[in-house]
Formats: structure tokens, C-alpha cells, sequence
């Protein structure tokens, strides 16, 4: 049954942290590779989902992706409780995960309410603190995403306070405030998409609201709409087409590649795919017409603002969204909330707002948390808070230091690859009109010390003798339970020491490239995490190449690879594909071990 931990000692073959879309399909993947494997997951919540788990699913949270979309490759979605528009809700989500992990008999392996508070090196692994107990294991596979901690407010609290709470206690607290006898005036700070979905219960439930969105950041985000050319917009951009338009270092040495983004006639292609997906977000919400007050939400970045995504970008999940937020009680503010005390907040301005509630939506915590500062360094993790500009070092063979070199050995590595994305993708090399191409009003670009050799392996594990450690999740895209079970795939593969790497300057260069080329492609947000929205499906034709399975035509016919949009049909069986695979290996292996002592007298 499944269980907190207990005190007593676990020594484990593989411990996974978070029992989320990765951390599932990562323990099933492994349990199917070595069923004999001593494992276990450690959840902070009582269910599994993680982002989406029981006790955070309010009322309207809904997922940008249409039904079909957004289920494990391996494990169809049933349709209960599936919305009118065609999306999936957040209770579908949640029970179709709960359903996986019992299904495939996970919940015997999963401790809930098991919070890790220090992952550490050991001679013989990994030692983990759950609970205020000591676990072993050999090996660690991390699924905490990004969700995982919320982060405190970034303003002061009185001890008497207006209640104020993260959007994650949204799910906890709609009923009391949905409620006629609940809070009259609700503030909201952020501008994420929790914000939104926020703003949107609040309006519908005639709550009065002040919004507020610092004028220091990125902005609103641009929100497109649900439906575009007949179909879900987020299907629409998953198909190989969509992978051309996208500038992406993966498929630029390509002849379409060449064509979109080192040519005159498809670059003005490719800027006007975007500008007409850009006009379609200003039409649905209104922008410049009849958006009114809600004109305030327009992103910062008005040229090509869906391209460049400043502050990510959402998609437009109630049919009523935008008509809702017209015709509530909201007033929307730039500046930045100073104190929040017992009959409301004072803003920095200094101006005065009466309220009785506050939410914020303003980020996340350290979901790495459980890691030192000193192992993050090594493990190619970058610490928690503001990103820095890169200093110049002079060392240019080292890849890791301590956090007390005042020198970054990486320096040259990036400065390499932004000349590689410049001359291969100029579109991005010039960067945004609205920014002047690169230049950012008091900040400038900085560069983020994601360290993770194809997204999943630090390069201090990466020899043939250590093989102990897998990160999961921290590349973003509009596909996460597809491309969860495909890297997991490839993450297992390799702890089992079933991938062959490259060589450590090839790993090296590939790390400096990917990150060069996403702070560039998805501006602030790429300079934050390894953003790939666009781009996950040659992602996964690298992954799967290293694996021996079938990458591309995955679709049926040239034709219907190029325009079909990949989804999680495309990759149905894949894991059941790489079982094949090696079934065919330790096949030729034992061949050619026979024949060796055959040969041997």
C-alpha cells in the first residue's frame, strides 16, 4: 500500500523523486526494463500529479492542449468528463494518472507525503533525507518540476493581514472565495498564466479585482486563440512544417532549414506565418479595438509577440475567456505591491488599494532545493534566483569550478555558440524590433548555467563508471506527457549504460548551442529554462536515434509526416520498440560470445 516514510532504512536500486507525468512513466519505464529493480518515488503531495494532483485543481483548470494531445503515448485517455471545447480538464488529468500509476502497480512503490530535504553524494551512490530519514540508493532519478516549492512574497506582510496566498492554494480556497459571503475585492499579482486563469474565476464569480503586473518584467503574455485554420492551435504547431518555421538549431543544417532561415524570400515566410498567428491573439482579445481596459494586457512585445514568447505563452481554454475579463469589475495596474496589510496593499507608487483578499502568481521556488549550492555547480543546475551576466574567464578547457572562482570557464563555450546562431539562424541573431534588437531596458540578456548534456545528464556523470543520475523535465513544451515518456525512455537507457555519449567536447558544445540558441529563440523565458515549444519533435527524433528506434515517418508517408501533427499516436509502443531493440542486441551479443569460445581452441 502506499505509505509515508517510516523509520526504517531504505537502501534502494533507483529512488525517484516526484510521482508527476515524468516521475511515473520514468519508474513504469525502468520496472519494464529491469522488473527486479528495488525502487521507489517519493511525492511531497498526497496524490500523484504533481501540477496536477487532487488538491490543485480548481474549478477552470484547463490544459491549452485538445484531447488526444496531452496522454502518455503508451496509455489512451478516456473521455469522462472531457469539456465541450474539446480540451482536457484538470480533473481528467488528475484521474488519468492516478488510473496509470494503479494500473501498472506503481502506488506500492510511491511514498506520499515524502518530502526530500537533501540529496548528497555517497561512495556508493546517493544518500536521500525524506522525512528526516535517511535513504540509499544507487542510483537517482530527479522528476521535481518546476511547480514542485512555491516561492514567498516579494513584498512585506503584516502580522494582521488581508489573507494572501500563492495561486497553487487557488484549488483550497475557491469555494470560500467563489462564494457571495467571500472577499468582495481580490488583488492579483503576476502576469503567468495562473494569472490569468485566476482573473478568469474571479470575474466569473463578480469579485472585483485589481490586477497588478510589475512594470519591471516581460510583461502580460500573449494569449492566442483556442482554434486557428480549423483546428486546435497547439496541434497545428506539432507538425514537421511547424519544426521549419520555428528557428531551431536542430534543423537548420536541413535544406528547408537553409531556405527559412538563411534566405531572404523564407525569412519574410517565416516572419509572416508568425506575424498572422500574432494578429489572430490581437483579434480574439480585441487588442486595439474594443479591448478597452483589458488593452493593459497587451504584451510588451507587440512584433511578432507569439514568436518571440518574452513571457511564455499561453492559449485561450474557456470560450468566454476574454468576454469574461471585458465584463467583469478588474482594473489593471503596472507597479509593484509594497505591503499588504489589514485592509488592503500600498503599492511602490504609493497608491492606496482598499481589499480584503490577496492572490499572488508570481513564480515558483527552488524545486532543486534538496541539492547544495555546491552540487548544483557541479551537476550543471543554475542556483535559484536572478541569472548574472556570464564573467569572462580564461581558462577554455575546464567545463565545471567551484562557486568561489571569480573566472567562468564557460565563458568561451557560449560566446562560440552565440556566433553559431548567428550565423546559422540571423532571424534571431537580430533579435525583437520592440527591444532594438537585443538591448532590454535596465537589464541585459544573462546567461543561465543549464548544464544538461540532451536536457537529462550532467556532464560530471557522464563517464562509463557513473551512471547514477538522471534529471527529468526541464525542457519545456507544449507536448510534456509525449515527450515525458520518450526522454524517460532515453534517461533509463542511459543509467543502465545502454546509450553510447559522445565525447565530452562534442557533449560540451551541444549544452553551449542548445543554450545559446533558446535564449534567443524564446527571449526571457529561454534565458530562464531550456524553452522548446516549437521544437520538441526533432528533440525527440535525436533522443530516439540514440535509442535505435524509429525517429522519423512516424506519421505514415513523407507527405503525412510533413503535415500531420505529431501527438502522442505518433510514438505509440516506443518503449515496447527499444525492448525489441535490445532484445536484438543481447541476441548478437551472446552470438558473438559463443562464438568467440568456439573459436577460442
Amino acid at each position: 500500500m502506499p505509505h509515508a516514510v517510516a523509520d526504517e532504512k531504505l537502501v534502494l536500486d533507483v529512488a525517484i523523486i516526484g510521482a508527476g507525468w515524468y516521475g511515473l512513466t520514468a519508474a513504469n519505464t525502468y520496472l519494464k526494463l529491469e522488473p527486479n529493480t528495488k525502487l521507489a518515488i517519493f511525492e511531497k503531495y498526497g496524490t500523484v500529479g504533481g501540477t496536477w494532483s487532487k488538491d490543485r485543481i480548481y474549478p477552470n483548470l484547463v490544459a491549452q492542449v485538445e484531447f488526444g494531445y496531452f496522454n502518455y503515448p503508451s496509455t489512451p485517455m478516456t473521455q469522462d468528463g472531457k469539456p465541450e471545447n474539446n480540451l482536457v480538464s484538470g480533473d481528467m488529468i488528475w484521474r488519468y494518472l492516478d488510473k496509470f500509476a494503479e494500473d501498472n502497480k506503481l502506488k506500492q512503490h510511491i511514498h506520499f507525503n515524502s518530502w526530500v530535504s537533501s540529496v548528497e553524494r555517497t561512495a556508493s551512490g546517493w544518500e536521500l533525507t525524506v522525512n528526516g530519514v535517511k535513504i540509499e540508493a544507487a542510483k537517482i532519478i530527479c522528476a521535481a518540476g518546476i511547480t514542485t516549492q512555491t516561492n514567498s512574497p516579494d513584498f512585506s506582510v503584516k502580522e494582521n493581514s488581508i489573507p494572501v496566498i500563492h495561486a497553487v492554494d487557488l484549488a483550497k480556497n475557491a469555494e470560500k472565495i467563489k462564494s457571495p459571503s467571500g472577499p468582495k475585492h481580490v488583488v492579483l499579482i503576476g502576469a503567468a498564466k495562473s494569472a490569468y486563469d485566476a482573473a478568469y474565476l474571479l470575474a466569473s464569480s463578480g469579485k472585483k479585482v485589481t490586477w497588478v503586473i510589475r512594470d519591471t518584467g516581460s510583461g502580460p503574455m500573449p494569449i492566442m486563440p483556442a482554434n486557428m485554420l480549423g483546428m486546435n492551435t497547439i496541434t497545428m504547431s506539432a507538425n514537421r512544417l511547424m519544426n521549419y518555421l520555428s528557428p531551431s538549431l536542430m534543423t537548420t543544417d536541413t535544406y528547408l532549414g537553409s531556405f527559412f532561415h538563411r534566405t531572404m524570400a523564407g525569412r519574410w515566410l517565416t516572419r509572416a506565418y508568425w506575424k498572422y498567428i500574432s494578429s489572430q491573439a490581437d483579434s480574439a482579445a480585441g487588442f486595439g479595438k474594443d479591448s478597452g481596459k483589458l488593452d493593459a494586457l497587451r504584451p510588451q512585445l507587440q512584433d511578432n509577440a507569439c514568436f518571440w514568447c518574452e513571457s511564455s505563452l499561453g492559449l485561450i481554454t474557456m470560450d468566454d475567456f476574454w468576454s469574461t475579463l471585458r465584463d467583469g469589475n478588474i482594473t489593471i495596474v503596472r507597479d509593484n505591491v509594497s505591503v499588504a496589510d489589514s485592509t488592503g496593499i500600498t503599492l511602490r507608487s504609493g497608491q492606496r488599494v482598499p481589499a480584503d483578499f490577496l492572490i499572488y502568481a508570481t513564480g515558483w521556488g527552488d524545486h532543486f532545493s534538496f541539492f547544495s549550492p555546491e552540487l548544483k555547480e557541479e551537476l550543471g543546475i543554475p542556483p535559484y534566483g536572478a541569472p548574472v551576466p556570464s564573467k569572462v574567464g580564461t581558462d577554455k578547457s575546464k567545463y565545471s569550478s567551484s562557486l568561489s572562482s571569480k573566472v567562468d570557464p564557460w565563458y568561451f563555450h557560449d560566446k562560440a555558440a552565440d556566433e553559431v546562431v548567428a550565423k546559422k539562424l540571423p532571424l534571431l541573431a537580430a533579435g525583437p524590433k520592440d527591444l532594438d534588437g537585443w538591448k532590454r531596458p535596465n537589464r541585459e540578456m544573462t546567461v543561465r548555467r543549464w548544464r544538461l548534456y540532451n536536457r537529462v545528464v550532467p556532464l560530471a556523470t557522464t563517464d562509463e563508471d557513473d551512471r547514477s543520475i538522471a534529471i527529468l523535465g526541464q525542457i519545456h513544451t507544449t507536448q510534456t506527457p509525449t515527450i515525458s515518456e520518450v526522454q524517460s525512455l532515453w534517461a533509463v537507457a542511459h543509467l543502465l549504460g545502454e546509450v553510447q555519449l559522445p565525447s565530452e567536447q562534442q557533449m560540451i558544445q551541444e549544452i553551449a548551442e542548445w543554450n545559446a540558441w533558446t535564449r534567443k529563440r524564446y527571449s526571457s523565458v529561454g534565458e530562464r529554462y531550456p524553452y522548446a515549444l516549437f521544437d520538441w519533435v526533432p528533440y525527440l527524433d535525436r533522443l530516439l536515434g540514440d535509442l535505435g528506434v524509429k525517429n522519423k515517418g512516424r506519421n505514415g508517408g513523407l507527405i503525412k509526416d510533413f503535415f500531420v501533427p505529431y501527438g502522442p499516436h505518433s510514438y505509440y509502443g516506443v518503449v515496447d520498440e527499444y525492448m525489441a531493440v535490445r532484445k536484438r542486441k543481447a541476441g548478437g551479443a551472446a552470438k558473438t560470445t559463443a562464438s568467440s569460445s568456439s573459436n577460442s581452441f
